[in-house]
Parts: C-alpha cells; sequence; structure tokens
C-alpha cells in the first residue's frame, strides 16, 4: 500500500466514508442520555427505576456504537493513478484501474422492474490480485456484510438458496490455492457474481457523496490512467 500512495501525492484522491459523519454525534448524544438517566434517577421516585435504566442502556449503546466508528479509518478509499483502494477497520485490498473491466450499480429485478440498490459493483479481469492482497479478517468481515445481497438473490432466485450458504473449503484460483476467510470470501464473490455481474461491490455508506457522482468520480479516474498508461 505505501509504494501506491507514495507516487504521486499530488495526484492523489482521499474518500471519508459516510458513516464518519455521525461519530461525533453519537460520542455527544450518548454521554448525554447517560447523564440525562443520572440526573432522573436522583429525581423521580422509584417506581421510575426501569424507565430510567432503559434510558441508561441506550446511552451506553449509542456511545459504544460512537466508539466504534472512532476506530474506523479516516478515509474508506485512496483513488490515484496506480489504483483504488479501500481501506476498513479490519483490513484493505487493493484494485489496479486497468484490472477492472466495468463499474456500475448494482440492479435487482422487484415486481416486474429494475430497482437500484445502494451500491456500486465492479467487475475485474481477474480475481486473483484482490485474492493476493485482501487481508483474511476482512475478507471475513465481507461475507458476513454482503450477506444481504445473497439473501436477496435468493429471493429472486438469482442463485439457489444452499449456494448462499458460507463455505470454508479450499479454493482453487489459476493454480493457487486459498483457504479459510479468503476462501469463503472467494465461494461468495462466485456466487454473487452469477446474481449481479460484479466482483468487488462498495456500499453507499462507504463514500461521501451519491451513487451516482462517486461512480462518475471512479470512472473518469479509470479514462485518465487508460489514456496516459
Amino acid at each position: 500500500m505505501r509504494d501506491i500512495l507514495l507516487r504521486p501525492r499530488k495526484r492523489l484522491i482521499k474518500i471519508v466514508p459516510n458513516s464518519k459523519n455521525r461519530e461525533i454525534f453519537l460520542l455527544f448524544f450518548g454521554p448525554t442520555l447517560m447523564l440525562m438517566s443520572y440526573l432522573l434517577h436522583l429525581l423521580l421516585p422509584p417506581q421510575f427505576a426501569v424507565q430510567v435504566i432503559f434510558v441508561t442502556l441506550i446511552g451506553v449503546v449509542v456511545l459504544l456504537l460512537g466508539l466504534v466508528k472512532l476506530v474506523e479509518p479516516r478515509f474508506s478509499y485512496y483513488l490515484c493513478p496506480q489504483g483504488l483502494i479501500y481501506r476498513h477497520r479490519c483490513g484493505q485490498w487493493q484494485i489496479s484501474w486497468l484490472e477492472i473491466s466495468r463499474i456500475g450499480q448494482l440492479q435487482t429485478y422487484v415486481s416486474n422492474q429494475y430497482t437500484d440498490l445502494p451500491y456500486i459493483g465492479l467487475k475485474l479481469h481477474d480475481l486473483e490480485s484482490v485474492a493476493r492482497n485482501i487481508s483474511p479478517r476482512l475478507a471475513n468481515k465481507l461475507i458476513h456484510e454482503q450477506n444481504e445481497l445473497l439473501l436477496l438473490a435468493v429471493g429472486n432466485n438469482e442463485i439457489k438458496s444452499e449456494d448462499a450458504v458460507i463455505n470454508f473449503e479450499p479454493y482453487h484460483l489459476n493454480g493457487i490455492e486459498y483457504k479459510g476467510p479468503i476462501a469463503g470470501w472467494l465461494y461468495k464473490t462466485e456466487q454473487l457474481f452469477k446474481a449481479y455481474g460484479y466482483h468487488i461491490y462498495l456500499p453507499e455508506n462507504s463514500f461521501d457523496r451519491e451513487v451516482s457522482e462517486f461512480m462518475r468520480l471512479l470512472k473518469q479516474c479509470q479514462h485518465f490512467v487508460k489514456m496516459n498508461s
């Protein structure tokens, strides 16, 4: 990752995830609720103890959510001439622009019409480059984060229900054997490709603008690299 980010810095675009926007609010609102519950405990009679405990628990949950947001990377994507990098608190992956064959918004067929989904899809020429550099922790996280897409595909009869089950058996790709979470993620990616036609899925809450705007930015970066390579 360091090699990519260092060349050249003037052309590096950093993307802040939408989820970071709620970080300050959660860190402020959680303790406020807890302080409010303490004041209620002092002012209200004992019969309101259950309500006070309930408010306290809500404050604790909100504070914990804020702390989770706090440990997330400040930037979710780095766009530079060498490629696209995705960063998550569980790890990262990186892809060269020339490895991407298509960029588009996910769609599903519901009630006799196509409906846009809050994801941008990347179709790759070959999954091997991502499989080599994705971290096992991130692969494991993506298996669960993308489960809703698999369930939707099952509901629309795009894939069979048994194909949506997590599979951690060794996965062979271009003569290389992958095991553990990376193998599980590769099997999931294979099924998602059958359903939606993409290998990589960028959720809307992972970038700081509308889906159409970020998709246009990605296409502009890819076009620039193709024209200057």
